[in-house]
C-alpha cells in the first residue's frame, strides 16, 4: 500500500497579530464601544475555531495513518496465511471503525449546534439593526452590513458543514452495515467476501482521508477569517481615534 501524504499546501504557521483582551462593553456603552467589543470577541472566538482545528488536523492524519498501518498488516497475514494474525488485526481495525464513526457523530452533533448559534446570532443582528433604524440611530451602516454579511457567512459555513458530517455518517456506517454482513464468509476465507472487505475498507480509509483533507481546508478558511476579524478590528479602532481627534478640535 503507498505510503499516504496529506495535502497541506497553505497550512504554514504564521504569527498571529496579538490583541488586548478587555471585557465586554456594558449595555449602556454606545454603539462605537459595542462595535470594538464585538470585533475583540470574534477575534477571541476566531482563536479558538483555529486552535480546534489544529488539533483536529493532526488527529484525522493520526487516525488515517494507524488504519493504514493495521490494513498493511492485514494484507501481510492473509499473505502469510496466517489466520490467528488476521482475526486479532480485523479485531483493531473494526474497534478504530467503530471510534470513527462515534466522532463522526459527536462532530454532527457539534455541528448542528454550531448552526443553531449563527441562525440565532444573525436573527440577533437583524433585530438589532432594525431596531437602532427605527430609532433614528446614526451608527454608520457599513458597520451594519458587515456584520450581517459575516453572519451570514458563519451559518454558510456552519450549514456545509453539518451537511458534510452527515453524508461521511451515512458512508461509515454503511461501510460497517456491509463489513458485518460479510464477517462470517471472511472467517470461512470465502475469496468472494474478502475481495469485498478489502474493497470495504478502501473505502473507509478514503472517507478519513477526505475528512483530513476538509479539516485542512476548514484550518484555512478559520486561519483566513481571523485575519479579516483582526484587519477589521483595526479599522474600527481606526476610525474611532479618527472621530475622537475631531471631536477634540
Amino acid at each position: 500500500m503507498k505510503a499516504f501524504t496529506l495535502w497541506s499546501r497553505g497550512l504554514t504557521w504564521a504569527a498571529f497579530l496579538a490583541v488586548a483582551v478587555v471585557s465586554p462593553a456594558p449595555a449602556g456603552a454606545d454603539p462605537e464601544d459595542r462595535e470594538l467589543s464585538r470585533d475583540r470577541q470574534e477575534i477571541r472566538q476566531g482563536g479558538r475555531e483555529v486552535r480546534k482545528d489544529r488539533r483536529e488536523f493532526a488527529g484525522d492524519r493520526a487516525d488515517v495513518r494507524r488504519l493504514e498501518r493495521l490494513m498493511a498488516r492485514l494484507d501481510k497475514a492473509k499473505a502469510e496465511g496466517d489466520r490467528r494474525a488476521e482475526q486479532g488485526i480485523r479485531k483493531r481495525i473494526h474497534s478504530l471503525l467503530r471510534r470513527e464513526v462515534a466522532e463522526t457523530r459527536r462532530d454532527l452533533a457539534a455541528d448542528r449546534r454550531e448552526a443553531g448559534r449563527s441562525a440565532r446570532e444573525l436573527g440577533d443582528d437583524r433585530r438589532e439593526v432594525r431596531d437602532e433604524r427605527r430609532e433614528g440611530d446614526v451608527r454608520d451602516r457599513r458597520d451594519d452590513a458587515r456584520d450581517l454579511r459575516d453572519d451570514r457567512r458563519d451559518l454558510r459555513h456552519d450549514v456545509r458543514d453539518t451537511a458534510e458530517s452527515r453524508r461521511r455518517l451515512e458512508r461509515q456506517m454503511n461501510v460497517l452495515r456491509d463489513l458485518r454482513e460479510i464477517q462470517d464468509d471472511v472467517r470461512r476465507g470465502d475469496r468472494r467476501a474478502l475481495k469485498q472487505e478489502d474493497a470495504l475498507l478502501e473505502e473507509f480509509l478514503r472517507i478519513a482521508r477526505e475528512d483530513a483533507r476538509e479539516t485542512g481546508r476548514e484550518l484555512i478558511e478559520d486561519r483566513r477569517e481571523r485575519r479579516e476579524d483582526l484587519r477589521e478590528h483595526r479599522e474600527d479602532r481606526r476610525e474611532r481615534e479618527e472621530d475622537r481627534d475631531r471631536d477634540d478640535e
